[in-house]
């Protein structure tokens, strides 16, 4: 098995500008729609924080549905295409609304409500299928790049968008917004009408019949599922954010459309460096900026309880965000990096849900806080819980740091004068012939052959494994290299346990059986397999081996498509030398045994 790190070659960075130059033209027009129709519904009510409250937990609830229910179609649908048509949708849902201003109605804060809450629906799927197609087309390593500029890009539109709103809507009105939010949803769409389609994974790799639940859908790895927990609480904390330009600005600051643009403009400033630092920090330092990041929140949040000082509430919430593009990035490109390519759109679905059900509390206990109890001290209250949860965001990102390790990438040494890589579409063409050919490489080196088993929630699973080393003496370490769409994939985690059986050469049909893709699931695949249950793991060991190994996995290390599974060793045994078979061995795409197949004297230990 092989990882191998690919070069940027500019046939993969136009379509990658392509995509990210159509992102911006319709977050700028977003942001400008959005902000303008919360802001037009404040002044409409008077400044009613019942009402901004209400909505913007409105446009937060379709969020959430759509986190849940609609994202994972972008791992079914084709991402390109997916894209094309949620601008379209989502500009022919605007021009609904502006028809029906044009035909001699009102726009009321209903209306507009409503629209945004449509808007927001889609959203999840928007986002999930152009992370996808950022996964399909990026190697590993190169995520972490990919989502700082489209989060930097995210906020540099906040800025304009923001920023703009309020005053145009004080020399414009709120169908002028409509309308420019209409064109650049229709501009986004041309654009990704000359996206290339996405590289095409194997179908069936690493799908539902790997570790499921009860309903038949893959399970997240655990890792995965302990970092989601982090990013919620975060949000639980620092959503109070989405409040406090608006509440600040017109409650205690008295310069309404003035300080909410000062205020939007240094959050926005503050994301763009966040998102630019985030980049080039979680590629070298895996989770652990991100858990500093999440510590900064709680600090900002602090700071930012002192609202009637200007200076002081605008650098804190400028600074509170900056770190949480830090945390954001950091942790998302860690649990897309720990799920299988073709579950990059569900996974994405569920760091938005995660994002947006966090911000959901904070905005609930923003409203239940300022009904029962004074304003300032209400608002404060919420802050000072928001930095409380932030820590605890940390301490939870800390302990999977210290059970899934910290996620720092394996780096490979890069030739001091690299091959120019093909330009244009000649690059991906190019692709599978060069994975081809380092696949043939492999094959000229023998080795022996593995059946490598666990067990997880009581379901066994084992697949054929050749890559296989010994790491370690002192301690006894192994390890294996495993495909990241592989079904063993899902099964592993830090603590897994391990069984590994050295195949003889009479099994050969054994490891043809333990690597067919279409064998059955669980105990079942062990039909016709005698095998027994490991001392020290319980994980299954097969019979007639030619020697055993029983392990706990220390962690997984993400290398290319592959991961590397480190692993310690409990126990080792080795067949006795009279059984007449030696190891099975693999060279030139071939099983094959040695000559002299009497396997030396050994015990066990």
């Amino acid at each position: 098995m092989h990882a191998e790190v690919l070069p940027t070659a500019p046939g993969r960075v136009r379509p990658l500008r392509m995509l990210l130059s159509a992102y911006a033209v319709s977050q700028f027009g977003n942001w400008l729609f959005r902000t303008g129709v919360v802001y037009f519904a404040y002044n409409q009510s008077h400044g009613s924080a019942a009402l901004l409250t209400t909505a913007i937990a409105l446009v937060y609830l379709p969020v959430l549905v759509g986190s849940r229910i609609l994202a994972p179609l972008a791992d079914r649908w084709d991402t390109r295409r997916t894209l094309i048509g949620l601008d379209v949708l989502r500009a022919l849902s605007l021009c609904i609304l502006l028809a029906t201003t044009l035909a001699g109605g009102t726009i009321t804060t209903g209306a507009t409500i409503t629209a945004m809450a449509v808007l927001s629906l889609l959203t999840p799927l928007f986002t999930a299928s152009q992370t996808a197609y950022l996964r399909q087309t990026l190697p590993t390593d190169g995520m972490p790049a990919a989502l700082a500029a489209v989060s930097r890009i995210d906020w540099i539109m906040f800025i304009l968008g923001t920023a703009s709103a309020p005053l145009m809507l004080q020399i414009s009105n709120l169908p002028t917004l409509i309308t420019l939010d209409i064109v650049t949803f229709v501009v986004s769409a041309l654009l990704l009408v000359r996206l290339p389609p996405a590289p095409v994974h194997p179908a069936g790799a690493g799908s539902p019949d790997d570790a499921t639940t009860g309903t038949g859908r893959a399970r997240l790895a655990t890792s995965s599922r302990w970092l989601l927990a982090a990013v919620f609480a975060l949000n639980a904390g620092a959503g109070v954010i989405n409040l406090y330009p608006n509440v600040v600005a017109r409650n205690y600051l008295g310069g309404g459309a003035t300080w909410l643009s000062v205020i939007n403009l240094a959050n926005g400033v503050g994301a763009v460096i966040g998102a630019t630092l985030a980049g080039r920090v979680s590629r070298s330092h895996g989770l652990r900026p991100g858990i500093l990041a999440a510590v900064a929140v709680a600090v900002s949040l602090v700071g930012m309880t002192f609202v009637t000082t200007a200076w002081i509430a605008v650098l804190a919430s400028s600074t509170m965000l900056l770190a949480g593009q830090v945390f954001a990035v950091v942790f998302q490109a860690r649990i897309l990096a720990d799920e299988p390519v073709e579950r990059a759109g569900r996974a994405s679905g569920l760091f938005t849900l995660g994002t947006f059900a966090g911000v959901t509390v904070s905005v609930l206990l923003f409203l239940g806080l300022t009904a029962v109890g004074p304003p300032h001290r209400s608002f404060t209250v919420l802050l000072l819980l928001g930095a409380g949860t932030a820590l605890i965001s940390a301490l939870i990102g800390q302990v999977a740091s210290r059970r899934f390790g910290t996620g720092v990438p394996v780096t490979t040494a890069v030739p001091a004068r690299p091959e120019p890589a093909p330009a244009g579409s000649d690059a991906e063409a190019e692709a599978e012939p060069r994975a081809g050919l380092v696949r043939a490489a492999g094959r000229t080196f023998a080795t022996g052959v593995t059946v490598v088993s666990t067990v997880k929630s009581l379901v066994p699973h084992a697949a054929t494994v050749n890559s296989f080393v010994t790491v370690s003496l002192d301690p006894a370490l192994v390890s294996i290299c495993v495909d990241r769409t592989a079904r063993l994939h899902t099964f592993l985690e830090a603590d897994s346990p391990l069984g590994i059986t050295i195949l003889s050469a009479a099994q050969r049909n054994t490891a043809v059986h333990f690597a067919d893709r279409n064998r059955a699931l669980g105990q079942a695949q062990f039909d016709g397999h005698a095998w027994r249950q490991g001392k020290e793991t319980g994980a299954p060991l097969l019979e007639e081996g030619h020697a055993w190994l029983e392990c706990r996995v220390e962690r997984l290390i993400t290398a290319g498509d592959h991961s590397i599974v480190l692993a310690r060793v409990l126990s080792f045994a080795i067949a006795e030398p009279d059984d007449g078979h030696g190891p099975l061995v693999f060279a030139g795409g071939r099983f094959r045994s040695l000559p002299d197949h009497r396997s030396e004297p050994g015990g066990t230990t």
